[in-house]
């Protein structure tokens, strides 16, 4: 979470628009946790902790409502979009039941979708993600399904969500761009069953693709695979200059990267 705002560069959406989405949001916290956290003060204990915020000592036998807890009163006071995003990103990093994160993360993404702010959502192990909007196909199809199926691979979906983390702050493109090769080394060791580097495990990518392509495209993958590490090694790793265009590539070709490899593996695990 200490890396959240990070992700957050991003031009800001019309203030009546953060509005709506605050109103939909909060409705949405009352009728998934309004009845949970007036009767359980230490859910709002909890909040306030992670937050980083002074855990409240109100009296909760004048607490009537959940409009009046220590948690509510804390979404409140984060007015701007990313402030209040981390918010409601907390909330999935206290102690929840699933069948709650469950229905909020999806109302949430609801709120998400009627307001128009332009930010998108994924799910990952249980928990809601919010980054900002990009190209919307590649976002659904493939970031956000690489959130989704890389918990099978622990050590690939943390350096695929700290890239993410580190995607709006231009100071921080070499870390990202590091962090992304570091997913898909660590998804092709887990994969093939070694401790290999990348260009070491381009051969064994291209033996478990063969089921699932065409020559034609395994050869086009292992020329983009090949050239992926050659980038890696000669300008990451140099600390080149780096364009948003050229970030936001990488990113996209990372992703769908493991997009193409995961769902090859479960192909292959269906057969």
């Amino acid at each position: 979470m200490s890396d959240f705002r990070k992700r957050w560069s991003m031009t800001q959406a019309p203030a009546e628009t953060i509005e709506e989405f605050r109103n939909r949001a909060f409705g949405s916290v009352s009728e998934v946790l309004g009845g949970l956290i007036l009767d359980d003060p230490s859910i709002s204990a909890a909040f306030l902790h992670a937050l980083g915020e002074p855990v409240s000592s109100d009296d909760w036998e004048y607490i009537s409502k959940p409009t009046e807890t220590p948690l509510w009163h804390a979404l409140e006071r984060r007015t701007t979009l990313p402030d209040f995003l981390f918010g409601l990103e907390v909330l999935f990093h206290i102690e929840l039941n699933a069948y709650a994160r469950q229905q909020l993360a999806q109302l949430l993404r609801k709120d998400v979708a009627a307001s128009g702010v332009p930010v998108l959502c994924a799910e990952s192990n249980g928990c809601l993600i919010f980054y900002p909007e990009g190209a919307q196909l590649l976002d659904e199809q493939v970031v956000n399904a690489d959130l989704a199926w890389l918990g099978d691979y622990p050590e690939a979906l943390k350096a695929f969500s700290e890239a993410l983390a580190l995607y709006g702050s231009s100071g921080e493109h070499g870390h990202m761009l590091n962090c992304l090769r570091v997913c898909i080394e660590e998804l092709a060791r887990k994969l093939l069953g070694n401790d290999s580097s990348l260009e070491k495990n381009t051969v064994g990518l291209l033996a478990l693709l063969e089921p699932v392509l065409s020559k034609e495209t395994r050869n086009m993958t292992h020329q983009l695979l090949d050239y992926y590490a050659k980038y890696q090694n000669e300008h990451v790793k140099h600390h080149d200059d780096w364009t948003p265009v050229e970030v936001a590539f990488i990113l996209y070709l990372t992703a769908t990267f493991v997009y193409l490899l995961v769902t090859a593996r479960r192909e292959e695990s269906h057969d």
